[in-house]
C-alpha cells in the first residue's frame, strides 16, 4: 500500500510540474503556447524519468558507463538556463523592457543570469558538499537569499508592478530549476 501511494504521489507532483510550467505558454500572450510547453516539459520530464529508472537497478552489478551523454544533456540544460531569460525578452512578452531592447539590455540580463546562477552553484556547493559544518550551511542559505533578491531587485528598476516582478521571479524559476538540473549531470555524484 504504501507503494502505491507513492506512485500516486509522484504522479500528482509531475502533473502539476508540467501544469506549473505549461501556464508559462500563457505569458507569451499565444494560448497555443501552453500546450508547447507543456509537451516540452512532458517530454523532458519523460526521458529524465527514463534515465533515472535505468540507473536503478540495485540487485544488479553495473559496470561502468560512459558519463558522455550526461555530460551532453547537462550541458544543454546550463546553455538553455543561460539562454530562457534572453530568449524570453527577445521573443515573448513575459518581460517587457521600456524603450525596447538594446544590447546594454541583454548584456545586463546575461550578467544577471550569469551571477544568479553562480550564486545558486555556491550555495549549493556549500549546503550539500560542504555542509558538515554549520557555519558552511549558514553561509549557503544567506547565498541563496542574496541570490533570490536578484530578480526583484532588476525587474524593480524597470517596472515595480507585480506582474512583472512576478514574471521575473517565474523566469528564475527556470533558470533554476535547468541549471541546478544542469549541475547535477555535470558534477559526479558517489
Amino acid at each position: 500500500m504504501r507503494e502505491t501511494w507513492f506512485t500516486i504521489k509522484q504522479i500528482i507532483a509531475i502533473v502539476i510540474f508540467v501544469a506549473a510550467f505549461s501556464l508559462m505558454g500563457l505569458m507569451t500572450g499565444r494560448p497555443l503556447m501552453m500546450l508547447i510547453y507543456a509537451a516540452i516539459v512532458l517530454a523532458a520530464s519523460a526521458i529524465a524519468f527514463l534515465m533515472i529508472r535505468k540507473r536503478q537497478r540495485h540487485s544488479e552489478i553495473a559496470l561502468e558507463t560512459s558519463r558522455l551523454p550526461m555530460k551532453i544533456i547537462g550541458c544543454i540544460l546550463g546553455l538553455l538556463a543561460i539562454a530562457i531569460p534572453l530568449i524570453l525578452t527577445l521573443w515573448t512578452n513575459v518581460i517587457t523592457l521600456p524603450g525596447g531592447v538594446s544590447i546594454v539590455a541583454i548584456v545586463i540580463i546575461f550578467a544577471l543570469t550569469l551571477v544568479f546562477i553562480a550564486l545558486m552553484g555556491l550555495a549549493l556547493y556549500l549546503i550539500n558538499y560542504k555542509g558538515w559544518e554549520t557555519l558552511y550551511r549558514v553561509v549557503g542559505f544567506a547565498v541563496i537569499f542574496i541570490a533570490s533578491i536578484i530578480p526583484g531587485i532588476a525587474m524593480s528598476m524597470i517596472d515595480k508592478t507585480a506582474s512583472s516582478i512576478g514574471a521575473a521571479y517565474y523566469v528564475a524559476l527556470a533558470v533554476l530549476i535547468l541549471s541546478y538540473n544542469s549541475m547535477g549531470l555535470l558534477i559526479k555524484q558517489d
